[in-house]
């Protein structure tokens, strides 16, 4: 799909980065990453079982998929400001709907919903924000607008601490209240817009790129060493190292604050030694952030362990993203990168599900830690296999 825009005069696109950096906050960063700084309340207040719990967060990786899957598959016309509103807006409901304990069956739904409207946002942003931008911005554009998961992270790694001591219901009212305030934001700010189908040959490169495939896969293992941090970190500080719930989110968020910093650092790092370079080194650095907490528990060892995760995890969006843009024609970029987001959901999705099975059926948390640790490196070699092969001058 092609990003066009109604109003000829210059499209204002740090005025749209900033509505994109609201909606990923609210649909990936509060909706989704915020889940899990909530888990070990969930759990010690009896909303739900340790499997119950983790399955949600499952659940709603599912809807992701769902998501950006029917947005890769969408032949029609998009009202870009309308559908940032309406996809906000659902996920300002899923959020109010949490509040209420109604049980698993209650939950599921809304999680799924929320997952769905986070899909639907990511891929929404990359074609409505970041394909508007001139190559030599595309980097900044697209660490302003991604930063906003990140800063969702880190926002829900603040606030519920200190909202949990008056209950589940007021701190998923008080979450829903910020996402309200977002989406009113974004309906005053946002500049009109429209995404229109891609013409049929965007969609299908004369000349295939053989780095292409293995650049996906690498991006689909980066996302199978992000979902123990993802789903487990802070239920195994709270609940398997027994440092308490305030010590989970207190670590949930110096993720986040990394994770808001690492899209927009990395892009500048890649712009100087390549994207290549930079995503490998990612990758390998990463892996030892995810490992590190089952040699080095203490309070540095976890500190670096969020910091570099969310950090990297965030960053190999933006590295991800450019080393596809140099390597397909600009009129395939939005059916690679659809691709990339697809797999990354779907592998997401795939392996929310096997380490929550693993955890139900050991109890333990460092298989899941050196599982992702294991992947990230096997993706760092890909990716350093691959450096700068096909590349495509433009």
């Amino acid at each position: 799909m092609n990003a066009q825009t109604i109003d000829e005069p210059p499209f204002p696109l740090w005025r749209a980065a900033s509505c994109g950096l609201l909606a990923m906050l609210v649909g990936i960063g509060i909706a989704r990453f915020g889940y899990a700084p909530l888990v070990p309340a969930l759990i010690a207040a009896h909303w739900f079982s340790p499997g119950a719990a983790f399955t949600l967060g499952a659940i709603n990786l599912l809807g992701y998929l769902v998501g950006a899957g029917g947005m890769r598959l969408a032949r029609m016309r998009i009202n870009v400001r309308l559908a940032m509103l309406a996809m906000m807006g659902l996920t300002d409901l899923c959020l109010l709907a949490s509040a209420l304990r109604w049980g698993f069956w209650w939950y599921a739904p809304w999680r799924l919903l929320s997952g769905i409207t986070g899909g639907v946002l990511m891929v929404l942003m990359g074609q409505a924000v970041v394909a508007r931008a001139p190559a030599a911005r595309r980097g900044a554009v697209g660490g302003l607008t991604f930063a906003g998961m990140g800063g969702g992270i880190a926002l829900s790694g603040l606030v519920i601490p200190r909202i949990l001591p008056f209950g589940l219901p007021t701190t998923w009212l008080s979450l829903a209240a910020l996402g309200i305030a977002a989406t009113i934001i974004v309906g005053l700010l946002m500049p009109p817009g429209f995404i229109e189908p891609a013409p049929r040959t965007a969609r299908s490169p004369t000349r295939p790129n053989r780095a292409i495939p293995w650049l996906i896969i690498a991006y689909g293992l980066c996302a199978v060493g992000f979902v123990p941090h993802i789903l487990f970190w802070a239920s195994f500080i709270a609940i398997g190292l027994g440092e308490g719930i305030n010590q989970g989110a207190f670590y949930s968020a110096i993720l986040g604050v990394a994770a808001a910093i690492g899209p927009p650092l990395a892009g500048r790092v890649a712009d100087r030694f390549g994207f290549g370079r930079t995503l490998a080194a990612s990758y390998l650095i990463m892996a030892g952030a995810v490992a590190l907490p089952l040699g080095f528990a203490g309070p540095v060892g976890l500190a670096l362990s969020a910091f570099g995760v969310g950090a990297l995890a965030m960053a190999a969006v933006v590295l991800t993203s450019g080393m596809v843009a140099e390597r397909v024609p600009a009129a395939a970029m939005g059916s690679v990168w659809g691709a990339a987001t697809l797999t990354y959901a779907i592998v997401q999705a795939g392996s929310a599900a096997g380490f929550s099975a693993l955890f139900r059926a050991t109890g333990l948390y460092t298989p899941l830690f050196g599982t992702g640790a294991v992947a990230l490196l096997v993706g760092a070699f890909i990716v350093g296999k691959i450096g700068g092969q096909n590349m495509t001058v433009r």
